[in-house]
């Protein structure tokens, strides 16, 4: 615990801008770990596996808590290319387009869902995302065109209907 925490800590700060909410996905994490130790015993890569585990946790945290909604909505729909009647100027409106948005991505292939949602909603840089989704930078960005173009068809024919 004592190797790793300082760097899984700004890891997780960087992932969450949070102080405080840093320092809970840390003890989360290494709680996590521990069950999971006490029960196989063997990791043979550690520093991965922490990582790997701090993700997760900070993934699982922002689905419960639904805090992905506080990205730059305007940005990431004119990324998106959608008609400029989807870009709203009161916050219920906006919160109707960002569960648009998670219920289509929902509904898409898990790596173009996770791409998308790394990237576009999280600010992830592509080599991050890349080591995340133990995918090459070259298929990360292939995700992420097909993934857009697949949510903005989507989109686009939600608010035709």
């Amino acid at each position: 615990m004592n190797l790793y925490s300082q760097s899984l800590f700004r890891y997780l700060y960087r992932l969450t801008n949070d102080y405080h909410l840093a320092e809970d996905l840390l003890q989360e994490t290494f709680y996590k770990a521990y069950l999971h130790l006490s029960s196989t015993g063997e990791v043979t890569q550690i520093k991965p596996w922490l990582y790997r585990i701090a993700y997760h946790t900070f993934i699982d945290h922002y689905r419960k808590t639904k805090k992905g909604h506080d990205i730059q909505l305007d940005d990431f729909l004119a990324s998106l290319k959608l008609d400029s009647s989807l870009e709203t100027e009161n916050t219920v409106l906006r919160k109707y387009q960002m569960e648009s948005i998670y219920k289509h991505l929902a509904a898409m292939k898990e790596l173009q869902q996770k791409a998308i949602t790394l990237v576009d909603l999280k600010g992830f840089s592509y080599k991050e995302a890349a080591e995340l989704l133990k995918v090459k930078i070259p298929q990360l960005k292939s995700l992420l065109f097909r993934g857009r173009r697949e949510l903005e068809k989507r989109l686009r024919n939600e608010v035709k209907e």
